[in-house]
């Protein structure tokens, strides 16, 4: 039998930390979104899609991190337990 791959606390701070940061950047879109539908100007459409882009880059980043290291993880503890 295989021991299943684990998280160091490292890792799984910096996983909370991701987290965070993602609630952070969906909550600065939802706002710059509510300033944009008050008035729109140039400068807040620019805003808008810096905060736009940079939660589509942070998902992504956390996305694939989900898919090569947290759902293995995820996997090879299902598979330990048959339950």
């Amino acid at each position: 039998m295989s021991v299943p791959p684990s998280l160091t606390r490292a890792e799984f701070e910096r996983l909370v930390a991701e987290h965070e940061e993602l609630i952070r950047l969906a909550n600065e879109l939802e706002y710059q979104l509510y300033r944009l539908a008050g008035a729109r100007d140039e400068e807040r459409v620019t805003e808008c899609q810096q905060a736009g882009g940079a939660l589509i880059g942070h998902l992504r980043g956390l996305l694939f991190r989900h898919d090569q290291q947290i759902l293995p993880i995820l996997e090879a503890s299902l598979a330990h337990d048959p339950g």
